[in-house]
């Protein structure tokens, strides 16, 4: 694991205690929120929910409570507990910050990704923002992206009655 603080792996005090598979999962789910944070996939002010994070990406909350500590080292969130928010660029640390209306770096030459459902195209935020949307965008993000649900069974399956 390394060690220096503009890396885009998890650090070793971050996932002290963990397995090798554990570490992996964490590496894997932080750096895929990484991203979708970074290119505004998930944007600034989205609450992200622990249960519904450890459910979409099936994971346990040791794994989870890793990936969030190093969302957190990056200035990408804040809090901790059932919910995180995504911070906005210019909440986030010194090094890691954008100006507002303009990209990160690491994305810049990315275009946005929209997903087509019911014949329109729209990012996963802008679907989760849609009525017909019956879970919230961490459920959303990790049905299509992580699971690879089709958008619009994604968009309209509610959640699972326990």
């Amino acid at each position: 694991m390394p060690t220096d603080p503009d890396t885009t792996q998890l650090l070793l005090h971050e996932v002290n205690g963990l397995d090798p598979k554990q570490t992996a999962q964490a590496d894997g789910v932080y750096r895929r929120l990484r991203e979708s944070i970074q290119t505004g996939e998930i944007p600034p002010g989205a609450s992200m929910d622990s249960a519904d994070l450890a459910a979409g990406y099936k994971i346990d909350g040791e794994v989870l409570r890793a990936v969030l500590k190093g969302l957190a080292r990056d200035g990408l969130t804040r809090g901790h507990g059932r919910s995180v928010y995504v911070t906005a660029p210019s909440e986030r640390r010194s090094g890691q910050e954008t100006q507002p209306g303009t990209q990160p770096a690491a994305s810049s030459a990315r275009a946005a990704r929209y997903y087509s459902a019911f014949g329109e195209n729209k990012t996963l935020s802008q679907w989760a923002a849609d009525p017909r949307c019956r879970v919230n965008l961490v459920r959303l993000f990790g049905r299509i992206r992580t699971a690879g649900w089709d958008a619009e069974r994604a968009i309209t399956t509610p959640l699972a009655s326990k």
